[in-house]
């Protein structure tokens, strides 16, 4: 039996997670959902990575246009992303985007799946990954032909290492606000009122 070639796997240089679906998938537009990121990168340090994705992108066409009997096929862009301004002109920056199904199907049975997820020392972590992380994705390379996209290459993030932490924090996520000087609720300092004064109250015998 022959046995399938293993798909290209290439780990990134270190960038800044934009709008991260790493702790949870994504379910929005697909109910199965879909882990994701894109990673924002200076064309500098993107470079290599993007001149590896094009090597091969470049044997896939190849290999395809053969496996099809054709001389030319359309080609699908590489999934990357050049940043604007809010003008419109190009910043120098490129995102990379990458995506992991939550689950699939293989031999009729529903199969869940999910990224490693480790901090610098490469320890497991489960904190929530929020936007302007930095991070590095370990991310396999799917090559991938239909006639009406073309051929393309997706990247799946297996693998994302976190260098530094910003959390994610639903309740404010989208805004900006730092601890000032000013009102304080009265309910914010009865709880904590209250908190101290009931452990005051907890004694040892409590607990046995």
């Amino acid at each position: 039996m022959k046995k399938r070639k293993r798909n290209p796997r290439v780990t990134t240089p270190k960038g800044l997670a934009v709008w991260p679906w790493l702790n949870e998938p994504d379910r929005k537009f697909d109910s199965d959902g879909q882990y994701k990121v894109n990673l924002q990168l200076s064309q500098e340090d993107a470079q290599e990575f993007i001149d590896k994705l094009e090597e091969i992108h470049k044997e896939h066409y190849k290999n395809t246009c053969e496996s099809e009997g054709k001389t030319k096929l359309k080609k699908a862009p590489l999934p990357l992303i050049e940043v604007e301004d809010d003008a419109g002109n190009p910043t120098g920056d490129v995102q990379v985007k990458f995506k992991l199904k939550a689950q699939y199907e293989y031999d009729g049975k529903k199969i869940s799946q999910r990224p490693v997820l480790m901090d610098a020392k490469r320890q497991p972590m489960t904190e929530n990954i929020g936007g302007g992380s930095t991070i590095r994705v370990g991310c396999e390379v799917y090559p991938y032909y239909t006639a009406t996209i073309g051929v393309g290459l997706s990247l799946r993030c297996k693998v994302v290492q976190v260098l530094e932490l910003k959390e994610f924090s639903p309740d404010s996520a989208g805004f900006d606000f730092d601890e000032e000087d000013g009102f304080e609720a009265i309910s914010a300092n009865m709880e904590n009122t209250t908190d101290s004064t009931t452990d005051d109250l907890i004694s040892d015998d409590d607990f046995i």
